[in-house]
């Protein structure tokens, strides 16, 4: 099938988790995937179509077997029941209480222990392109079980992955959708998506350099623990005129989750909503691009303090764009209607990221 390869000996250790490789018909940018976790493995780009090589700006393991590392930092992996963290692993819903895995300072992050960045999905259905300038759809879906890793409720996840041309290179587009499915007493869930993937665009093994322009200086304050205080400020790190600014060896120092601030946060299905930038990328001495879109009202920036993987990557190999709803957003009354799906709703986002000369 033109612009859709599968490579089966991806993980010697797992037969089941392939390496699925998407390429634009302009021939000029190429995203892969893996079953486990839909990890984004590479995500490239070269200059000509007769270029021998593409230049991947994606951290990650050259096999399947390195992402079951315990040191894997949620390289690419598409990450939930829900993404960041909920506030002491506890949250209450339908006027019951529920207490997840309190993974990180006491908190859940990412789903708890078994997230679905450690699941095997089935093989993809492949779709048919949208469009001529697209390639084919992967469609990948699990059923997650009611009290998976603690969450009530059981979800029907469908993650679509497809690729498109651009000018100088391509876009990868990243679509989630989700429905409660069970059990019949069971009104409501929560969810929350994104994907974890961590971007070096230089030819350093660090960030070092990356100019970075961002679209808001909104931020959601946190405490020193990375749960929410419950307030929306400036972020004093990021140029109050959205001025561009540069990745050093050492700062800005962020982690943080920025939000834009014309967006619906009631809304639990935002596809509909147009693509707004989160951030637009470019180092000068590879000259990449990487730009992040989404319809999601949030993203959190990660330039990778804490990123250390013994004899592969260091702090600051990587910045990450994590798009998503607010976090913790179940624990504020406010906020708690973007991430809480009922019967016969649908959770929906869409992110496109572009890389390109």
């Amino acid at each position: 099938m033109t612009g859709y390869a599968v490579n089966h000996d991806f993980d010697k250790s797992d037969p089941a988790n392939k390496l699925h490789v998407l390429t634009t018909p302009n021939c000029l940018f190429t995203a892969s995937f893996t079953n486990r976790g839909l990890a984004i493995v590479d995500l490239a780009v070269k200059k000509t179509p007769s270029d021998a090589h593409f230049h991947n700006v994606n951290l990650g393991f050259s096999s399947g077997e390195g992402y079951k590392r315990t040191d894997n930092p949620y390289f690419g992996a598409f990450v939930g029941r829900v993404a960041n963290r909920v506030r002491d692993g506890k949250f209450e819903l339908d006027g019951k209480s529920y207490q997840l895995a309190q993974n990180n300072f006491g908190h859940c992050l990412h789903g708890g222990r078994t997230g679905y960045d450690k699941i095997v999905f089935r093989d993809p259905e492949v779709l048919p392109a949208p469009s001529e300038n697209s390639s084919v759809q992967l469609q990948f879906t699990y059923v997650s079980k009611h009290l998976e890793e603690g969450f009530p409720g059981e979800l029907l996840v469908v993650v679509k992955y497809w690729v498109e041309d651009a000018p100088g290179g391509g876009a990868l587009y990243l679509e989630y959708e989700t429905t409660l499915i069970g059990p019949d007493d069971q009104d409501h869930a929560i969810v929350n998506l994104t994907n974890h993937s961590y971007f070096n665009i230089g030819d350093k093994p660090t960030i070092e350099g990356t100019e970075v322009t961002l679209t808001t200086n909104q931020s959601i304050e946190v405490t020193d623990t990375f749960v929410p205080t419950g307030r929306i400020v400036r972020h004093p790190l990021v140029p109050a005129d959205l001025s561009t600014f540069t990745f050093g060896a050492e700062e800005p120092d962020l982690d943080n989750a920025f939000v834009f601030s014309d967006s619906d946060t009631s809304a639990l299905d935002t596809r509909s909503f147009p693509l707004k930038t989160m951030a637009s990328t470019y180092h000068p001495r590879t000259r990449l691009h990487l730009k992040g879109e989404t319809t999601e009202p949030c993203f959190q920036l990660y330039t990778g303090k804490y990123t250390d993987v013994a004899d592969l990557y260091g702090a600051r190999s990587g910045f990450c764009l994590e798009s998503s709803r607010y976090l913790d957003a179940v624990n504020k009354p406010e906020w708690k209607g973007m991430v809480t799906i009922g019967k016969g709703q649908k959770y929906g986002a869409l992110t496109k990221l572009s890389l390109y000369y």
